[in-house]
């Protein structure tokens, strides 16, 4: 539990090893092992009685530990030395402690201080009506009280918001470790929470197992929920999180994230698992019990200074799964296993992917295994008049289980001459040569009305390939103008690209050019594709006039407007790409940065003819770091290649609001304005943070259906009693929200420190 977090965490305040190790270890100036700096009003040393006497003002420095006091006096016989009256100690971490006497032997091992303060560099406070040090290696506090609050300086006598009462504690410097006896935790001056004992290690254990900050919830689909993640400090380069779930409408989920660091590099693996009763598409319980889980991971190692392997993985047991247990939204897994070479100009990749749809209408027997996947690519040194030869290889493998395998093995050349005139236009001539030879297996027999409507349809297996030599040149002019702080550069830019128009034929699939998108990314890309299955041949030219603005206090701002032209219709674009008619779609991308206040970004597609919009997507973030505010807007046709991709006209707006110096309030909401669409998420909460406490409250309402994932409504809490170990998080940068305008809602996640708690 969180208070247990918090008589946990006591340890990083190094209250014994800091302050009874430190200031009781103070007359160590007494040792001549090392040097000792004092100054005072008065020193005296009295041969008879061998006792030496500081006094008034009385400093000393010794091993970048900083003692003051009214009054030290040093017995030779006894050993002893004794400090009274304003004693305060500062040591070489900037915490500060004050007591009212101090008295120690010279050799460390046995010592007492009365009425101790201490004052962390960090802000965190601590109390004792005395500590006493034992044997060299064991301080003891009595009647400790420690706090991460400020004081309050109107009223300095009211309890802070929460505070640690302990009758005893013992630092054990040999084992590392605290242990309390009597201790309690209140909360607003008034006792919440006791334990007669609790042990753990102190603050030079930089990792420590230990319970993490438990979350609590409500959820229409879940019931009360309840998380109390434990980490368990395995060793110094490796941990393990293990949290139960717990909720009362369900059976409880095992959740576990395991890290390891190894030698050569570091992976992590996250999953969870329940065993629960079997539902159908309409939510209904039917006879029996299935498991369901997830497993995600990444990791990656260097072999060698040129090579290095890795892997994404990302699993789960059934479709609907994530989303159910609020663990992912995503509607599709990729599995990737690769291994890289890096050259000093080239660049090797050998892979294999698997995926996994989550979508209803995804059939796993028709999503292809891709192994292997090789790709390379190759950029040479500048030769004959300043040009340079690029060249990009793949080959890839695709089998599928029930429907048909393809293979491919591509090379990309190009010789690439960049010029620049004596009037300051900018040139760039490209000559390639591509070359495809296809492998197909198990392609579905034709009709014969097929094969009279297109005799060259594949069949069963075959082999085909092709070439296509490509020319391009591109030309730019920018001018340049310098405005006081600012300068603006206004910049033409005109492609001509010419090359062959019959690439593309039913003897070649398409694997990976089934989505289509006409922007301004690749408005002058030689191939305006996205992968190799589909070349865009022909002639054409594409022009547009690019605008950037740079100011030396930050501002920023860009508009780029073009439009492409052709001299011959292109049918293998699919009809609403923008592309498919002679002259193009029109389109622009916008930005405008302000530091600290907005950020706009702005992407649209007008048809030729009526100027009518046809893509619209645009993100504005805006507001002062208190008042940080985000809209986002998609309105976008995807169904030009795949059919079964819905249309998206969606609005998603995101709001976080600091009300007082303490409190912040969150927001987000998304609508969809498709027929049958409406709202689709809406949540919100309320944080409290000072120093020492944050208390969060939040609440969500999910709108979508999918199979067994019906509606839901959720509330949750969390509260965190913060100490020196716990970085503070704060609510008000629009990336630390709940949700992303462009991605939307984000997983739940924890956080571990050094200490092993959020």
């Amino acid at each position: 539990m969180a208070w247990l977090d918090t008589l946990r965490r006591l340890a990083a305040l190094s209250a014994f090893a800091g302050v009874c190790g430190t200031v009781l270890a103070v007359p160590a100036w007494a040792q001549e092992a090392k040097k000792a700096y004092w100054a005072a009003d008065e020193i005296e040393v009295d041969q008879n009685s061998d006792l030496l006497t500081a006094r008034g003002h009385v400093e000393i420095t010794y091993d970048d530990t900083n003692l003051k006091a009214d009054q030290i006096v040093y017995d030779r016989k006894t050993d002893k030395a004794v400090a009274t009256g304003n004693i305060r100690l500062t040591d070489k971490d900037g915490n500060v402690a004050t007591g009212k006497t101090l008295e120690l032997t010279g050799d460390l091992k046995e010592g007492t201080v009365q009425g101790m303060y201490v004052l962390f560099r960090e802000g965190e406070r601590l109390a004792a009506v005395s500590g006493r040090r034992m044997g060299g290696d064991t301080n003891v506090l009595d009647h400790a009280v420690y706090t991460a609050c400020e004081i309050c300086e109107e009223q300095p006598d009211r309890a802070p918001v929460w505070q640690i009462k302990a009758v005893k504690v013992v630092h054990d410097e040999k084992s590392r470790t605290l242990t309390y006896k009597n201790a309690y935790l209140e909360l607003m001056g008034i006792p919440i929470i006791y334990t007669p004992w609790l042990k753990h290690p102190d603050a030079s254990v930089k990792k420590a197992s230990g319970f993490l900050t438990p979350d609590f919830g409500q959820s229409s689909i879940l019931g009360v929920t309840t998380e109390l993640p434990y980490f368990w400090n395995i060793a110094p380069n490796q941990d393990l999180t293990i949290t139960p779930l717990l909720t009362t409408s369900e059976r409880a989920v095992l959740k576990l994230e395991y890290r390891h660091r190894t030698k050569t590099g570091q992976y992590t693996l996250d999953g969870s698992g329940t065993y629960v009763s079997k539902r159908d598409n309409d939510n209904n319980e039917v006879p029996g019990d299935e498991f369901r889980g997830h497993i995600f991971g990444t990791g990656q190692f260097q072999i060698d200074k040129d090579w290095r392997w890795g892997f994404d993985l990302a699993l789960a047991s059934d479709d609907t799964y994530l989303r159910r247990y609020d663990i992912s939204r995503a509607d599709s897994l990729i599995n990737h296993l690769y291994l890289e070479r890096f050259w000093e100009r080239s660049y090797l990749h050998i892979g294999a992917y698997a995926f996994q749809g989550l979508r209803e209408e995804d059939m796993g027997g028709t999503t292809p295994l891709a192994i292997p996947l090789i790709q390379y690519s190759f950029v040479g040194k500048p030769g004959w008049l300043g040009g340079y030869f690029t060249a990009d290889a793949s080959m890839a493998m695709l089998t599928r289980t029930d429907s048909a395998d393809t293979g491919r093995i591509s090379i990309d050349g190009r010789w690439q001459v960049p010029f620049t005139s004596p009037l300051g236009d900018m040139y760039k001539l490209t000559l390639g040569m591509r070359a495809d030879t296809y492998y197909l297996n198990d392609f579905e027999e034709p009709s014969a009305d097929d094969l009279v409507a297109k005799p060259d349809v594949l069949t069963g297996k075959d082999f085909e390939g092709r070439y296509v030599p490509y020319a391009a040149l591109e030309w730019r002019y920018p001018f340049i103008r310098y405005a006081g702080k600012s300068h603006q550069i206004i910049e033409p830019i005109v492609t001509v690209v010419s090359s062959t128009t019959n690439a593309n034929n039913d003897e070649i699939p398409n694997e990976d050019s089934q989505a289509f998108d006409f922007d301004t990314s690749n408005l002058f890309s030689i191939d305006r594709f996205p992968g190799d299955d589909r070349w865009e041949g022909g002639t054409r030219v594409a022009y547009g006039m690019r605008f950037r603005h740079y100011a030396d206090n930050g501002v920023r701002a860009s508009l780029l407007v073009g439009q492409s032209y052709r001299l011959r219709r292109d049918f293998s674009l699919p009809a609403d790409s923008g592309l498919r008619e002679r002259t193009s779609d029109i389109v622009m991308t916008a930005m405008l940065s302000i530091p600290r206040f907005f950020d706009y970004y702005h992407r649209m597609r007008f048809d030729d003819d009526g100027l009518n919009i046809v893509r619209n997507e645009g993100l504005v973030v805006f507001g002062p770091e208190k008042y940080r505010f985000a809209v986002g807007y998609t309105d976008v046709k995807r169904n030009g290649f795949d059919p079964t991709l819905p249309d998206r006209q969606e609005i998603r707006t995101a709001a976080s609001i600091k009300l007082t110096r303490y409190w912040t309030m969150n927001a987000d909401f998304a609508y969809d304005f498709e027929r049958g669409g409406g709202a689709l998420t809406a949540g919100g909460g309320f944080t409290y943070e000072d120093e020492c406490f944050r208390f969060r409250l939040r609440a969500r309402r999910d709108f979508t259906e999918d199979r067994d994932v019906r509606p839901s409504t959720s509330i949750g809490f969390q509260l965190v009693f913060k100490v020196v170990s716990d970085p503070a998080t704060k609510d008000v940068d629009l990336q630390d929200l709940p949700f992303s305008p462009t991605f939307g809602n984000k997983p739940k996640y924890y956080r571990k420190t050094v200490s092993g708690l959020e």
